[in-house]
């Protein structure tokens, strides 16, 4: 019988190693975030921010090797599947997660939960990811396909888990994970951190919820969630402006290699190794930093009126069936961008045009209503952009590149 694992306690919560470090570090997150979503108007930043949940929810999936693409992640969510049965089990497992973020996102934003660590609410992460799906893909799941256990939504598993093919199990003993969840939950409440510490929390409360791996199956994906949501909680990139799970991807052996040295207890000690620790928290925060600096930079307004220029043109040249659309709408579409939103008796100014044309401009504000280029909550509500996926390959070409989108 393989020898159990050894429980090291979560005390103490943050590094005890480098602190002044990743003090440092967590201060340049915080700012560099709040800068980012200071710099565009609330509108845009939701309309940009639940576009960016379909980026999330690809790279997320994406480590855990479930390539899709945003067109069919867009696809499965009108309920459009592949008829290949991978393809569509990758398009589900994307869809659920969009459909996950979307909704917890607005619960903690709306009514803050008592306590994000309680198992009450990592345990509904889960429980509602896995309820987004069919039946039949409610179970755990491995290199062979799906396995005959069910995942159980939601509750902790009552088994020991193995990531290597079995060979030996990871995380703690299924039957201390009751009292051990409760006690990460006290750890790592945000009650209990004040300032910078409060995003060290949600890095160091990261890799301890991953060496838990308190459920059967999903705690990848649960625990990218459980970390999103977690920073929004506390205050920062609440319009998920960038992207976490991102930033992960981009060098996935990385992620896990870090992932794992933490895991190390000390010699001889029922506690972490410190200085492992440590080098997680910076790693986690580092790539924090390098994602919001990312999305800083390709945000920069004077790259983004180029690009919608560019789309334009772009789209006349080559529109095919599509109605021509006047290359004025570009002038709206950046005003938009930059002020959120416009009363719709505004639109025939920035369109360029005089008295005379406003029946004209009525035409073209209705077929950039149709084509998604802009949106509206009623036909005498204001107008605010959309960003519809045949636009995001001219206005984000750094994220949106055509293996992401799916259009190569």
């Amino acid at each position: 019988m393989p020898a159990q694992p050894t429980t090291p306690s979560f005390h103490p919560a943050l590094p005890s190693r480098r602190m002044g470090e990743i003090k440092d570090l967590a201060q340049q997150v915080i700012i560099a975030s709040s800068t980012l979503e200071g710099r565009i108007a609330p509108e845009t930043a939701k309309a940009l921010g639940d576009r960016l949940r379909f980026l999330n929810s690809y790279h997320s999936n994406l480590i855990e090797g479930h390539k899709t693409s945003i067109l069919d992640i867009e696809a499965a969510m009108q309920k459009d599947f592949s008829k290949d049965e991978d393809r569509r089990y990758s398009q589900e497992l994307c869809a659920a997660h969009v459909r996950t973020e979307r909704r917890l996102m607005e619960e903690i934003l709306a009514t803050p939960p008592a306590n994000i660590c309680a198992l009450e609410f990592v345990g509904r992460i889960h429980k509602v990811f896995y309820e987004q799906l069919p039946k039949r893909h409610q179970f755990a799941h491995s290199q062979g396909g799906f396995t005959k256990h069910s995942v159980r939504p939601g509750q902790l598993r009552d088994s020991a888990i193995s990531l290597d093919g079995g060979r030996t199990a990871h995380g703690p003993d299924a039957s201390l994970l009751p009292s051990l969840f409760e006690a990460f939950s006290q750890a790592y409440a945000p009650a209990h951190f004040h300032g910078d510490e409060r995003l060290i929390a949600v890095a160091a409360s990261h890799h301890r919820l991953m060496w838990l791996h308190p459920f059967r199956d999903g705690n990848g994906r649960v625990g990218r969630l459980f970390s999103g949501l977690y920073m929004a909680h506390i205050g920062i990139n609440r319009g998920n402006l960038w992207s976490l799970s991102r930033g992960f991807s981009r060098d996935k052996q990385w992620y896990m290699t870090n992932l794992q040295s933490a895991d190390s207890p000390a010699k001889g000690k029922k506690s972490f190794d410190q200085d492992f620790f440590a080098d997680y928290c910076l790693y986690f925060l580092e790539v924090c930093l390098d994602q919001v600096q990312f999305m800083d930079t390709i945000l920069g307004l004077n790259r983004i009126d180029a690009r919608i220029e560019g789309y334009i043109k772009d789209r006349d040249k080559h529109r095919g069936a599509i109605e021509p659309l006047d290359p004025r709408a570009a002038g709206l579409l950046k005003a938009l961008f930059l002020q959120g939103e416009i009363k719709r008796g505004e639109a025939r100014s920035l369109l360029g045009m005089d008295d005379r044309s406003e029946r004209h401009a009525r035409r073209i504000v209705s077929q950039m209503l149709q084509e998604g280029l802009v949106r509206s909550e009623s036909h005498r509500a204001p107008l605010t952009i959309g960003f519809p996926a045949k636009v995001l390959r001219y206005y984000f070409p750094d994220i949106f590149e055509p293996s992401v989108l799916g259009e190569e």
